[in-house]
């Protein structure tokens, strides 16, 4: 209870605590869009899982890559604003180049499922994009840290989809529409955050 409680806080904590609100706005927007055209248990583990792997080896490289003389170089002023912009188009591309070798193993694995996930794919290289905080977290820290956060985050947000594609699956055997399910996660998601942010706040007080 204690390690899930720990990857619970991690996610939240660090995805939707710190990051500026248009993260958190990009984020929900994506989940919506996700749960609107899928539902039960298995594309939520599917996207979840896939996105820890890609996750896990987009952050090492781009955390090794980032270490590099030619990262490490003073840019010119005027491309103070372009640089991040340009990181998260990195990254992106990064997370997109693994995603057809998850699609291989997939297709190898578990042929007769692979037509009903493989809609889900391109989902996953922006939602490793948010959940890197758009390749600012590995930019900044070493292999080893950004394996673990890699780790964490995809485990956190793998249980998290998992609970919201129990949630869309019964409301789609009740004849329901699967984007409530993800307007319900969303909500969810909001309040955790408040409530977090609320107790901090309580605990950052003298």
């Amino acid at each position: 209870m204690n390690v899930m409680g720990h990857l619970f806080r991690h996610f939240f904590y660090d995805l939707w605590i710190d990051p500026p609100g248009w993260v958190v706005f990009f984020s929900i927007f994506w989940l919506v869009s996700v749960f609107s055209v899928s539902t039960g248990v298995v594309p939520a583990l599917f996207l979840g899982g896939g996105t820890t792997l890609i996750l896990l080896a987009a952050n090492a490289f781009f955390s090794w890559a980032s270490a590099s003389s030619y990262f490490q170089k003073e840019a010119p002023p005027s491309l103070r604003y372009v640089l991040p912009v340009l990181r998260g188009i990195l990254y992106l591309l990064c997370a997109s180049m693994l995603v057809p070798f998850l699609e291989l193993f997939l297709r190898l694995l578990a042929p007769q499922a692979y037509p009903y996930l493989q809609a889900l794919s391109p989902y996953i290289p922006i939602g490793c994009l948010i959940l890197s905080r758009f390749g600012g977290f590995p930019r900044h820290h070493a292999v080893k840290t950004s394996l673990a956060d890699g780790a964490l985050t995809g485990m956190g947000f793998t249980v998290y989809l998992l609970f919201i594609g129990l949630v869309t699956q019964f409301l789609s055997d009740h004849g329901k529409s699967p984007f409530y399910g993800a307007v319900l996660g969303g909500g969810l998601l909001g309040l955790i955050a408040y409530a977090v942010r609320e107790n901090k706040k309580k605990r950052d007080e003298p």
